[in-house]
């Protein structure tokens, strides 16, 4: 045993120590400090049931470094030196407290609480043992009363059965650690929610399987987001399959990656047939390579293509206006581009016909714009389309009216067909654009002496001097047709546009302009009823 003096010296340190010999590890001496964190009393000591625990601790921190060991709840750290003590060579190990086991305790459940997800233990009888805050909020009640109930009490009969018998069984009764996702019903809320699961089993000291742990991620939002994304492509599919275009994505290679059916159509061959291939091995060198050209434009530059391609047949050539985009993919990098391809052959020949028509018309526009003043143009245009506001054109009707005499004067009605569906599906933006496009075509066909007018939202007036109604209906027809036929090339992207048009003519059984109005209202009204994209002739 250590000296006297040797004790009283140790017993006066602030530190914990313990004496312990060198030759067999016997505790020689502990400190007051050191009884008080070990909850003995201080030396002499006989053998003790914690020394059974510590000294094969003590053995290992003396053939060390510093050494920590869990003991009576707390978390101690030793570090031992060897000392000569009145010629008795033995080891001085200190002890820290590192830190109490219950603060650790506290803490990782406090980081479970934060997790995020759902975390609980169950005990072979499926009765839950342990559930975090997360699990508490979702039942909307305290852990004590979820602890001992079964997912019968809480999620009810149907999910309580499911739950055990397909997902915890395999974990409790058959040791399998398992991932899966599970959909299961709520009372409390009076909805079903999904969830993504990892399930392992706990074993006691035995190495018996005594319940499960498991975390559960809540995916009910990404589970709504993958049925409506599955939604959106099946309504994209239909909306692309039954378009008048020919639609394709090709990638860098030039290899097509998608087409929708109308394309398919025009190939003549199956789907499968025509994935993965290029223009070349589809068309041959020399029809594959003109189309390829513009292909590859897209890729050099980054930006959209605009083109008017042709097909060679034996007989014919085709016409298409096409456009390319190019499609950036989650690295910024262009792999591939998507392509809309109308069929404008018809229209490339009406173009021919009319290239002196339209010279004339752009000088007649001219000539017209140059005379405009500034003032009238604020009290008589339409700021959005550049067309006669209503103000001006009642105005002018009354003129026209007064001075008829023995002539004809129609009236034409316009009304843009399912605008709201532009508006709603491309934005106001794109609902502006398509009746600036719809005035182009209206003054591009009309006379110097016609008035043109948008008469409010996306309704039109044109007034038609010494014309009678059969002249009207032509007139009518006309700008109906080249309205259709030219927003193809300029709206590519959106549901094919088209208007309605409602014809009357002014008679000497009308006095006032309201029953001209009257009319031609009602003959659109018709034309709406009749379907749409059609011209109608008021019935007197």
């Amino acid at each position: 045993m250590l000296g006297v003096i040797s004790m009283k010296i140790f017993s006066q340190l602030q530190q914990a120590y313990l004496i312990v010999s060198e030759q067999d590890f016997q505790l020689l001496y502990i400190n007051p400090s050191a009884a008080e964190i070990l909850l003995v009393e201080e030396s002499p000591l006989n053998e003790t049931v914690w020394l059974s625990v510590l000294l094969p601790e003590v053995k290992k921190v003396t053939a060390g470094p510093a050494h920590n060991i869990i003991f009576k709840n707390k978390c101690l750290r030793l570090t031992s030196s060897r000392v000569d003590i009145e010629g008795q060579a033995v080891y001085a190990i200190l002890v820290e407290v590192v830190k109490e086991l219950q603060q650790s305790a506290d803490y990782f459940y406090s980081l479970l609480d934060n997790l995020g997800a759902y975390v609980y233990c169950k005990n072979e009888r499926y009765a839950y043992t342990y559930a975090n805050r997360q699990v508490c909020d979702l039942f909307n009640c305290s852990l004590e009363n979820i602890i001992g109930k079964t997912d019968y009490q809480l999620f009810g009969e149907e999910s309580g059965r499911k739950l055990q018998q397909e997902y915890d069984k395999k974990v409790i009764e058959k040791g399998r650690i398992v991932k899966q996702e599970e959909y299961n019903y709520l009372p409390h809320l009076n909805e079903y929610r999904s969830y993504l699961s990892i399930k392992k089993p706990l074993l006691d000291k035995s190495g018996c399987i005594s319940g499960l742990f498991g975390i559960s991620l809540d995916i009910t939002e990404q589970k709504k987001l993958q049925h409506l994304n599955f939604e959106n492509e099946q309504k994209l599919s239909t909306i692309l399959d039954n378009a008048g275009a020919y639609i394709f994505i090709k990638d860098s290679y030039l290899r097509f990656k998608y087409i929708n059916k109308r394309t398919c159509d025009l190939f003549q061959l199956p789907e499968n047939d025509i994935l993965g291939k290029t223009n070349i091995e589809l068309l041959g060198e020399k029809q594959g390579s003109e189309f390829s050209k513009t292909d590859l434009q897209v890729f050099s530059t980054g930006k959209k293509v605009t083109c008017i391609e042709t097909f060679a047949l034996q007989d014919t050539t085709l016409y298409y206006w096409t456009v390319k985009i190019p499609l950036v993919n989650e690295l910024g990098v262009i792999d591939r581009f998507i392509g809309i391809s109308t069929d404008i052959t018809e229209q490339k020949e009406l173009e021919n016909d009319l290239v002196a028509l339209s010279v004339s018309l752009n000088e007649k526009i001219a000539e017209i714009t140059m005379l405009k003043d500034e003032l009238q143009k604020q009290a008589t245009e339409d700021v959005l389309t550049g067309l006669y506001n209503r103000r001006y054109f009642e105005q002018s009707i009354d003129v026209l009216m007064a001075q008829r005499g023995s002539g004809t004067l129609s009236v034409l009605m316009l009304d843009v067909d399912n605008f709201k569906a532009v508006n709603d599906k491309h934005g106001h933006q794109a609902g502006d654009n398509v009746l600036k496009f719809l005035a182009k075509v209206m003054l591009n066909e009309c006379r110097v002496g016609d008035v043109v007018c948008r008469y409010g939202g996306e309704e039109f007036l044109i007034a038609l001097p010494n014309t009678n109604v059969d002249s009207g209906f032509v007139k009518a027809e006309w700008i109906r047709q080249q309205f259709s036929v030219l927003s193809a090339k300029e709206f590519p992207d959106f549901y094919p546009l088209s208007v309605s048009i409602g014809v009357a003519e002014l008679t000497n059984d009308h006095i006032e302009f309201h029953h001209l109005f009257k009319q031609v209202d009602g003959a659109l009204y018709l034309a709406k009823n009749q379907g749409r994209n059609c011209s109608v002739i008021a019935i007197d």
